[in-house]
């Protein structure tokens, strides 16, 4: 077995403190930066994960060390906080024990101190291990779940088209049962937690992604986007392929696919589970589009250990519904259970309410005599079709836990998912932030009212709904104010161009510093990057690791900036940046030797951030700088 390596680099370098430390130390804050309220709403939660979103707020910086400590009363109560940064970034923590329903809970969001050297630490943290063929998040010593990225071969003697990567195999059980099983002999394809579409349509062919046998289709890992491990929660990004292997033009690939899946930091093997949100965005990104047939499975797929069969295995729905009568059927939530290793283990899936066609539509097997395999099957409901550059986004939750169902208990999960407590921010930024564009006026002078296009000149960008766009060919932007060394955080979204559109006519903008180097803005997905790509100091240095979304998605750039030094007009000292896109560090303290592309000429004094136009309708928001 080869050496598992745990991934020491987080995406999120913030500051971690444990959940429930009352602190009777003589701990120095920082500036308080808000106050956070939680209503639990109509119902009682018990250790909740949540999260706020920092969306036009100035906070969140990939670097920026956070304390959230909980008022009670007279105490204060440090509690376990993580910080997603990106587009937009959110501040995830537990709302640890019971809370009951119609109360309150109020919480004072503290910026770090260099001061701060003590970590409290009550709980383990979640750690993402990674190897060549295989990533796995833990527990210390208590194993979670397995994805495999590498392509794990087909039983000896069976076909080579059933060799696959890109699905999660083994499922533990909080005391160590495996749940899963791959590759089994009534059903090879299957694949432990998997999500391929059965009966398509594409360029007038069939497609079945899910029988590989056929030699139709198949789904493979391509990258990995982001791996994080930390006191909250750990998990990874990854991006998967879903290739028609029979189209006239030979292999072709119809859709991406990026997995999110998040494993938090509650439960274990003393508290009998583990929570896991699993979420699937989907796009074709052929010309043509993607056909989805009505069939009774395809999509999200669960193939159980194989002791759970017969009178040891179970069905349960959030409708009442078993084995024998739960296939065809819609629900909120499935419960599938079995005995491993001598006692009662299960897993339970939620489905979002926001999903496509919610409540879905479910496979069951239901034979007596047969193991579990448990699948959510929108197509159950009728056709429906994948257009070129649409998103289509599947979200789930995991329940895993030891002992059969507790129907209450998992009402009280489907809850905190469907239904999760209201968080509000009353922010207090440090007075050094300047809000550049948060848009909220709806006002286009005053949205503006930080930006010109040059003297006597109207700006012709929109901004609507706190978002500008560029007006093609109406010209550029830049601040009134200059800027010398600063962090500062924006997003951008690119548009989806047409397939003839190629290169640097994809989506391009760019991010001025000082007038002078351009950190490139361009729909860069997929791509092996170069010099003039997105994140790519413009024609002077590509970023250290392709982090791109797909065009009509959210991005971020977090950038630190050192100007250049100079003695009268001679330079003395580069420029230095450090970027992170979309919360991943892609230029580290990157020393700048000159200006970049069409920037204007390096000289000591400060100048404007300048947004181009390059004649394409990329968007922006959440636009804020601290000068240091």
């Amino acid at each position: 077995m080869q050496k598992l390596i745990p991934i020491l680099i987080r995406s999120i370098p913030v500051f971690l403190l444990s959940c429930c430390f009352l602190s009777s130390h003589s701990v120095t804050y920082g500036q308080s930066l808000g106050t956070i309220t939680v209503e639990a709403g109509d119902y009682t939660r018990i250790d909740t994960p949540v999260s706020l979103d920092l969306s036009g707020m100035p906070l969140g910086f990939p670097a920026d060390r956070l304390h959230l400590v909980e008022i009670k009363g007279s105490r204060r109560v440090v509690t376990r906080v993580q910080l997603e940064a990106g587009s937009p970034p959110r501040l995830w923590w537990i709302l640890s024990g019971r809370t009951e329903a119609g109360s309150t809970r109020i919480y004072d969001l503290k910026s770090g101190s260099r001061g701060v050297d003590i970590m409290y630490g009550d709980a383990a943290e979640l750690q993402v291990v990674k190897n060549d063929s295989f990533l796995q998040i833990q527990q210390e010593d208590g194993k979670i779940l397995r994805y495999n990225h590498a392509v794990v071969p087909a039983p000896a003697g069976q076909s080579a088209l059933y060799n696959r990567s890109g699905f999660i195999h083994p499922l533990w059980s909080p005391t160590g049962s495996v749940l899963t099983n791959i590759h089994p002999k009534d059903h090879y394809h299957h694949l432990g937690i998997w999500m391929p579409w059965t009966h398509t349509e594409f360029e007038g062919k069939p497609v079945d992604f899910w029988n590989l046998g056929q030699g139709q289709g198949t789904v493979r890992f391509k990258k990995f986007v982001s791996m994080t491990g930390g006191s909250v929660y750990g998990g990874f990004q990854a991006e998967q392929e879903h290739v028609a292997l029979k189209t006239d033009e030979g292999a072709k690939v119809v859709l991406n696919e990026v997995w999110d899946v998040r494993v938090y930091n509650i439960g274990g093997p003393g508290s009998g589970y583990w929570l896991w949100d699993f979420v699937s965005t989907q796009r074709c990104v052929a010309e043509s589009p993607l056909k989805l047939l009505e069939y009774r499975y395809g999509g999200f797929g669960f193939r159980a250990t194989a002791d759970w069969k017969g009178e040891t295995a179970a069905y349960l729905t959030s409708t009442g519904k078993t084995r024998k009568d739960g296939h065809a059927t819609r629900a909120r939530w499935c419960d599938t259970s079995g005995v491993s290793d001598g006692k009662w283990k299960g897993v339970t899936f939620f489905s979002h309410p926001g999903n496509f066609r919610h409540p879905e539509a479910m496979r069951i097997w239901p034979e007596f005599e047969k193991e579990v395999f448990f699948n959510w099957a929108p197509v159950q409901t009728g056709d429906f079709e994948m257009k070129p550059g649409a998103d289509h986004v599947f979200r789930y939750r995991q329940y895993v836990h030891e002992g059969k169902v507790d129907v209450e208990r998992t009402e009280q999960v489907w809850n905190d998912y469907a239904h999760p407590p209201e968080i509000t921010l009353d922010a207090a930024p440090p007075k050094s932030v300047v809000v550049l564009f948060d848009g909220r006026h709806n006002d286009k002078e005053k949205d503006f009212s930080h930006w010109t296009a040059g003297d006597n000149k109207k700006i012709g960008w929109d901004s609507v709904d706190g978002v500008m766009k560029i007006a093609p060919r109406t010209g550029s932007i830049w601040t009134k104010r200059n800027f010398t060394d600063f962090k500062m955080h924006l997003e951008f979204k690119i548009p989806q161009m047409p397939p003839n559109v190629k290169g640097q006519g994809r989506g391009n903008s760019g991010v001025y510093i000082q007038r002078r180097y351009e950190l490139q803005i361009l729909d860069s997905y997929g791509l092996q990057l170069q010099k003039n790509d997105c994140a790519s100091m413009y024609k002077t240095k590509a970023p250290d690791k392709n982090v791109c979304k797909m065009p009509q998605q959210w991005q971020s750039y977090d950038i630190i900036f050192g100007a250049a030094k100079f003695d009268g007009n001679k330079k003395t000292k580069n420029a230095r940046i450090t970027v992170w896109h979309n919360g991943i560090l892609v230029h580290d303290d990157f020393e700048i030797p000159n200006k970049t592309g069409a920037g204007q000429e390096e000289g000591p004094e400060p100048g404007p951030i300048l947004l181009q136009d390059h004649g394409n309708e990329v968007s922006f928001r959440n636009i804020w700088i601290v000068p240091l």
